[in-house]
């Protein structure tokens, strides 16, 4: 079933006890009844102009990155109404180098720089107006299969066009001497996906840790990132946990969750101050979200050191908790991560509702093995 779950891009859900057997199948037939956009692609580039490159696209069921460098395409998968994905791209953008020195001078602004040179600094300088451009930076455009058009190929009108503002070449000398501002911190929303992405990123690799014996070693890893990932919530990083030879370097997640900030269509980022609250969740943090994640490893972390229990039952529900945080699908209300997605989807919480009536009502009810 993993299997080809991988290789269709599809969901599937783990049914532990034949009881949650009804709920599960009525989430799957509500999420399909409520399906609006069928095979959902994201597609990126990097218009002629742009000084940046692609370093990292997360969050989407696969990547695929064109050779020339310039291209990527996210696939994202059906979309049912009320569904919301976040697609986390991260560029990095080339310093530009370029001077006034090494421009080709133009005849009358070397006069009129020679005559401000003559009359010396004035403070109207610093006001007058420079010109500003804008350079592109991303375009992204979608495909998909309309549903109503027997899967047809559609896609949007135009493009979206990402443009930032450079600053001219006077003002960046200018501010050469002066110390560098602080990086503008991310997005509260940006920091919320990445730490669904950790979670689900090291719960996988706790799973291929316990496959090779060391229990000991995924335990600490899981306890390592509930610490992180509270750092996280809270708008600032915990000290990096100290690499010992029961714990396996963490070092990369760290780096991923609080880097650079990706690229994204958000709005303006403004510094977030820490907001106390009962979980210790910043400005702008979902504490639902942040709680369904510490939930999860928390199950894991239970049961992960009782390698029986854990192969028997508790693998299979880990890997159904990495498909369910890492696609943002949820179809059942069994957990609190499933319930955070499956909620936002109207049939399957129409179809759950009536599938636990029917139980309820039913002729005579279903008989429960001890």
């Amino acid at each position: 079933m993993i299997e080809l779950s991988t290789r269709t891009k599809a969901s599937y859900t783990y049914v532990k006890d034949w009881m949650m057997l009804r709920e599960c199948v009525a989430g799957c037939l509500g999420s399909m009844q409520t399906t609006s956009h069928q095979n959902v692609k994201l597609k990126l580039r990097l218009p002629e102009g742009s000084p940046a490159k692609f370093v990292k696209i997360s969050g989407a069921l696969q990547i695929t990155k064109r050779a020339t460098g310039k291209d990527a395409e996210a696939a994202i998968g059906d979309l049912r109404f009320g569904d919301k994905r976040d697609i986390l791209v991260q560029l990095a953008i080339a310093p530009d180098n370029s001077s006034q020195e090494q421009l080709p001078q133009d005849p009358w602004e070397t006069i009129v720089s020679g005559l401000e040179a003559l009359s010396g600094p004035l403070d109207q300088d610093e006001q007058r107006t420079l010109s500003v451009e804008e350079v592109p930076l991303i375009q992204a455009d979608l495909t998909y299969g309309d549903i109503l058009r027997d899967g047809s190929l559609m896609h949007p009108s135009r493009p979206t066009l990402l443009a930032i503002t450079m600053l001219p070449a006077s003002s960046r000398s200018k501010q050469s001497g002066r110390p560098m501002t602080p990086p503008i911190p991310p997005h509260p929303s940006i920091v919320q996906r990445r730490m669904e992405l950790l979670t689900s990123d090291m719960l996988m690799r706790a799973l291929t840790l316990v496959s090779r014996g060391q229990h000991d070693r995924a335990h600490h890893l899981l306890s390592e990132t509930r610490s992180i990932l509270k750092g996280l919530a809270k708008g600032g990083l915990p000290p990096i946990p100290q690499r010992t030879d029961k714990a396996p370097s963490i070092d990369n997640a760290v780096n991923g969750a609080g880097g650079t900030s990706p690229t994204a269509g958000t709005p303006e980022r403004q510094p977030s101050p820490p907001l106390e609250s009962p979980l210790g969740a910043a400005a702008g943090i979902d504490v639902k979200t942040m709680s369904a994640l510490d939930t999860e490893l928390e199950s894991s972390l239970e049961w992960i050191t009782h390698p029986a229990v854990f192969g028997r039952d508790s693998r299979k529900a880990v890997l159904q908790s990495i498909g369910v945080i890492s696609s943002q699908r949820g179809y059942t209300f069994r957990t609190p991560a499933e319930s955070l997605w499956a909620s936002r989807v109207s049939g399957i919480k129409r179809l759950t509702r009536q599938s636990r009536e029917w139980r309820e009502t039913g002729e005579e009810p279903l008989p429960e093995e001890a």
